[in-house]
């Protein structure tokens, strides 16, 4: 009887590991799903309004990372400024206007490993909004 019980409470403790094994590996598949780091989906990256006041936008994320130089990649960039908006990286020929409240697909071919900077210009005022002064984010590609 005692061989019985050991014998089931060992199956029991096997079966409980691999569903924890399954369930640790289908969650890291679906976190990893359309993210950066090697992922053929679109990358997020959204431009928000932080100072409403004095016009000051930031990029979210600030940096992106990727990881296969060469690669042909998609940014889907929101524009969540109160004004159309610009969006570069010179290294890679991207020059888009996006306008407010929209988003854009943008794509391009990563280059080299590097240090590469995403920019907005600054605007001049207009309608009664104050200029909205230059942003700065990185693409580091490795």
């Amino acid at each position: 009887m005692f061989q019985q019980r050991a014998a089931i409470t060992r199956m029991q403790g096997i079966i409980a590991v691999a569903v924890i094994v399954v369930a640790v590996g289908a969650g890291a598949y679906f976190l990893s799903a359309g993210k950066p780091s090697g992922s053929s989906g679109p990358i997020d990256l959204s431009i928000v309004e932080s100072d409403p006041v004095n016009q000051v936008d930031s990029f979210n994320p600030a940096n992106v990372t990727l990881t296969h130089p060469g690669a042909t990649v998609t940014f889907a960039v929101q524009n969540g400024d109160d004004e159309a908006r610009t969006f570069q990286i010179a290294a890679f020929g991207v020059n888009d206007t996006i306008g407010s409240g929209a988003t854009d697909r943008i794509t391009f071919t990563v280059g080299s490993p590097g240090v590469y900077p995403m920019y907005l210009p600054a605007t001049p005022p207009f309608n009664g909004f104050k200029a909205s002064p230059s942003v700065t984010g990185y693409v580091i590609v490795t």
